[in-house]
């Protein structure tokens, strides 16, 4: 960090492509660079700043600067990933997280001169067939520091939402608010970083452990018995109720912001989880006629945070599933039993893809750590084993964030989803001929309670 004359700052620039795609190579050498200057000049660095642009993709860097690591990549004799931080446009979050167009369609993000290319461009720079919003999400979720930037350009709504949001996307990072990019230093290297030693599952992990400490938040006052107040329950809506003490309304409350985990341990149907994903306002979501739903291109978060989007009325019990802002998590099909799908759902976008085997499914020798029962990794693995049943971590785990969600409307449409019992038995009487390739059961030998061997 040099002095406000400039003396003591030594800048590198990237040349050729992206530092998140096919330059990642370019900014350790970049970094490697900087180190040898400082080296030459005596002048050891306090810390180098890697500014990215708008479109980059924070978890590919981080994959990267993981890869290199394992490859002993010299430049780690010196140095380290230490913090990620994404600063965020205040006034244009509410804009892009509503947007239903590629990356490729936003000049001010990318570019003129790759503007409305649907692949990536030659120079590798930036995927540019991505949705805004599924980036957007990327860059808010990876981040140990989120920086709520021209926060004088939002009013007190706005700004009391963007942290909210900015926070139940990402539980473990510090959200800061500013105008014109000022923070100070000492906040900015004063986060810890935990992301950059994260990976995606853990991503989703932390995601869920931290959506069920909210679930379970209970009211304040001792011996409340009040049914109506949250005691271990979330239920995404309000009761008004006067029984002698009272409770300070908080923003989340005054907005109905709320997040909830849905857990289950049975496969999805998947005609059923395809029909409803149908009644979610996505972009290209088929179906015969919108009835009451309305299509993704008039799914806004303005729209539903002023309460235009979600009638209550009989008939119109699917419209719940448009107070959705962000989904995410693991999902279970029934006719891909042994396959691990990953849901990802931000706005009027959805993605769902595999992830790959179960570890119930996965041999042991490609378990982290060759499946040692003292490793802190395989103890998270074994965590998510229910060990009532023959299914180990096979199971359905999203957590939803959403503004005026409704947790028990929504769970009774996921669940309609579930093979019925009769189908479930006939599951079961398939899986005979597919049995685990791992037996987890429970210990007093390891720190976590519970090994994990090669059935016999």
């Amino acid at each position: 960090i040099g002095t406000k004359s400039g003396e003591g700052v030594d800048i590198v620039e990237l040349e050729n492509g992206c530092a998140c795609c096919n330059a990642s190579d370019e900014l350790l050498a970049c970094i490697y660079q900087l180190h040898e200057m400082s080296v030459v000049k005596g002048q050891p660095f306090d810390r180098i700043v890697i500014e990215m642009s708008g479109v980059a993709e924070p978890k590919n860097i981080r994959r990267e600067f993981q890869e290199a690591l394992r490859e002993k990549h010299p430049i780690f004799d010196h140095c380290y990933l230490s913090t990620m931080i994404t600063v965020v446009d205040s006034p244009h979050f509410f804009e892009l997280y509503s947007s239903k167009n590629d990356v490729a369609d936003h000049v001010e993000l990318i570019g003129s001169e790759v503007s409305g290319v649907d692949r990536y461009d030659e120079l590798g720079q930036v995927q540019v067939e991505r949705k805004v919003v599924d980036l957007l999400v990327e860059q808010v979720e990876c981040a140990d520091m989120i920086v709520l930037n021209k926060n004088d350009r939002v009013n007190d709504k706005q700004r009391s939402v963007l942290q909210l949001i900015a926070a139940a996307l990402n539980p473990s990072a510090q959200v800061v608010q500013c105008e014109f990019g000022k923070v100070p230093l000492d906040t900015i290297f004063g986060v810890v970083g935990k992301v950059v030693d994260m990976d995606d599952d853990e991503d989703i992990r932390l995601s869920v452990k931290a959506a069920k400490i909210a679930a379970s938040d209970s009211c304040a006052v001792p011996d409340c018995s009040d049914p109506s107040h949250a005691h271990g329950e979330s239920h995404g809506h309000e009761h008004a109720h006067d029984h002698g003490h009272t409770h300070a309304t908080s923003a989340a409350e005054k907005y109905g912001i709320t997040t909830f985990v849905y857990c289950r341990r049975k496969p999805f149907h998947p005609k059923k989880l395809q029909d409803l994903i149908s009644f979610l306002p996505v972009k290209n979501a088929q179906r015969d006629n919108w009835i009451d739903h309305i299509p993704a291109e008039g799914w806004s978060l303005n729209k539903l945070l002023d309460g235009k989007l979600h009638v209550s009325d009989k008939g119109n019990e699917l419209s719940i599933l448009h107070t959705i802002v962000r989904s995410k998590g693991f999902i279970w099909f029934a006719n891909h039993p042994n396959s691990a799908f990953h849901w990802s759902q931000a706005g009027a976008h959805l993605a769902l893809h595999p992830l790959g085997m179960w570890w119930a499914a996965t041999a042991l020798n490609v378990w982290p750590d060759g499946g040692d029962n003292t490793s802190n990794d395989v103890a998270k693995v074994l965590d998510e084993f229910d060990l009532g049943t023959r299914w180990g971590d096979r199971r359905q785990e999203l957590v939803f964030i959403g503004i005026g969600m409704i947790e028990s409307e929504i769970e009774a449409l996921f669940d309609a989803c579930l093979l019925t019992d009769e189908e479930m038995a006939q599951f079961e009487e398939y899986m005979q001929d597919q049995p685990n390739t791992v037996a987890v059961r429970s210990t007093d030998s390891t720190p976590s309670g519970r090994s994990v061997h090669s059935p016999a």
